[in-house]
């Protein structure tokens, strides 16, 4: 009996020591990771991708470091500056990334690199929110990476100290170490799929648009997301920036003085000023930090040159594409307002400042006609805070994946495929913490929680929810494999077929699955009638 309790206890303790996985040898020299706990996935976490630092700040990364002996890639807890309950959490050098690969898979393996979400301030790419293992045990390899956040990965001054978008050349120079150094854990770099949700999704639209990133992944994901939404660019940036200079006391428009003052400041205060952005006659997001369409400048190479919007129609790349969003998306917002915002609202325009009008007469009938749509007679109020969560739902993420599907179906021969996630479970966690549990349909992000497996939701799995992760993890390594996220040996219980130029084709993911037209087609006609008269699309409002 005593030695029998000596087995179990040194069984059990072998499993609470890191068994290391296979010592892999990319540019920069050897790394090490480690085995998972049930041995079946090799981690590799925390290798630097690229380097940036106080001097670089606000400017493209720097290549990664090179090691002499070997580095332990075996640190899950790390992240780039960003505001927490707690104070200011990450350090400014955070630019790493984190590689899963299945163990016994047979290589070469298809490439899943994940754009984490977070409003462009929040977010990092580690196992508490973004643990992949549903993902990987279908034999893909899944990569997650950290970048800048915040007005580090974010200020735009159109000067060469800061010009624009550090955030994105971040995600930029992880693809292309992934397209470098993939090979070496198995993977084939000639098979990426770019995947990402929210802030996330809008980066992988921006991308996809970016002129920068040919050659660097074959197939996308875009959910919740979008580089055509109202919320994907920043209209203003320097005013933005002299609102972060202005907290401190310097009240200026000029780039060179601001960067100036924000170039010196500590990290960790500069993450954690916080201006007011006010609320202006538009429903604008009040995020502060989001991607800018760039200035030429010598020798700086520029994610955006144009509006995403421009670009897609005129330069899109021809690789096959999923689009989705959530039925509630909107419900997750709502929980910033308050009585206060609530009445403002019926005193501005329920659309947002990427439309222009030729007069105030046209702005003022079609905030009428916005207005009667969602609310008819109605003043905007809590009792009717459901119709507002519609509006968010429709013109911040609904709509502009519409339309910016359609947009490549119809120039481009890409193959789309277009979802729209309407499945309410026991981990549809988000709609859950926002007061909603027993709403019909998904709030904002609940679609992760049956993608990944987040250390932050540790519990078990129904059966419902369990066939709900197994279809929607098929179907997305499906795609990244072949393409196609429902081919003929798919155990999916219905094909997945794409839309075409005259016949917009919707999975609608819920159980039972089914095929259907685009989703609310009375507000995509609203949207859509307004931006086809109305689309800001004049470079130089930008500029």
């Amino acid at each position: 009996m005593y030695e029998k309790r000596i087995v179990l206890f040194t069984l059990f303790a072998l499993n609470l020591v890191e068994q290391p996985a296979p010592e892999v040898t990319i540019e920069q020299g050897i790394v090490s990771g480690k085995i998972n706990e049930d041995g079946t996935i090799f981690e590799y976490m925390g290798i630097p991708y690229a380097t940036t630092s106080s001097e670089t700040r606000f400017q493209a990364p720097l290549p990664p470091p090179k090691w002499d002996g070997v580095f332990k890639a075996v640190d899950e807890h790390h992240s780039c500056p960003q505001m927490m309950f707690i104070g200011v959490v990450g350090s400014e050098d955070c630019l790493k990334i984190n590689v899963y690969v299945p163990a016994q898979a047979k290589k070469p393996l298809p490439v899943m690199v994940y754009i984490h979400g977070g409003a462009f301030i929040l977010g990092s790419g580690g196992k508490l929110l973004y643990a992949p293992d549903y993902l990987v045990n279908k034999d893909v390899i899944v990569v997650t990476f950290n970048y800048r956040l915040g007005a580090l990965g974010f200020v735009c001054l159109g000067i060469k100290e800061a010009p624009g978008n550090a955030g994105l050349k971040d995600q930029i120079a992880a693809l292309r170490w992934v397209k470098k150094n993939i090979a070496a854990f198995g993977g084939d770099p000639d098979n990426v799929t770019l995947f990402g949700e929210s802030a996330g999704g809008t980066s992988t639209s921006v991308l996809l648009a970016s002129e920068t990133t040919v050659g660097l992944f074959n197939r996308v994901i875009i959910q919740s997301g979008s580089s055509t939404s109202n919320w994907s660019v920043n209209r203003k940036p320097i005013w933005v920036a002299s609102l972060l200079a202005k907290v401190i006391g310097h009240d200026t428009e000029d780039p060179h003085e601001i960067y100036k003052v924000l170039s010196k400041l500590p990290y960790k205060e500069l993450v954690s000023l916080k201006p007011i952005k006010p609320l202006g006659m538009f429903f604008d997001t009040l995020l502060l930090h989001l991607p800018c369409v760039e200035k030429s400048l010598p020798g700086e190479e520029a994610v955006l040159t144009d509006l995403p919007y421009n670009l897609l129609k005129h330069k899109p790349k021809n690789i096959p594409v999923i689009y989705g969003s959530n039925s509630k998306e909107g419900l997750f917002l709502t929980s910033a307002e308050n009585d206060t915002t609530l009445e403002e609202r019926n005193r501005r325009y329920l659309f947002a400042s990427d439309l222009e009008f030729h007069n105030e007469h046209e702005a003022l009938a079609t905030a009428a006609r916005v207005r009667n749509f969602y609310f008819g007679e109605e003043r905007v109020s809590h009792k009717n805070i459901k119709s507002l969560a519609k509006i968010y739902t429709d013109l911040y993420f609904e709509f502009p994946a519409a339309i910016e599907s359609d947009l490549l179906v119809k120039h481009s021969n890409a193959t789309v495929y277009n979802y729209f996630f309407d499945y309410s479970g026991k981990r549809n966690v988000l709609k859950q913490r926002m007061g909603y549990g027993n709403e019909s349909g998904a709030c904002h992000a609940d679609d992760l929680f049956y993608l990944f497996k987040p250390r932050i939701w540790p519990f078990s799995v129904n059966e419902e929810d369990g066939k709900m992760i197994e279809w929607m993890t098929g179907m997305w390594t499906n795609f990244a494999k072949y393409g196609d996220p429902t081919p003929k040996a798919a155990d999916i219980p219905v094909k997945w077929v794409p839309s075409t130029k005259n016949n917009s084709r919707y999975l609608y993911i819920n159980n039972p699955m089914e095929m259907g037209p685009v989703p609310n087609p009375e507000s995509y006609s609203l949207w859509k009638d307004i931006y086809d008269k109305y689309r800001r699309l004049d470079l130089s409002f930008y500029l």
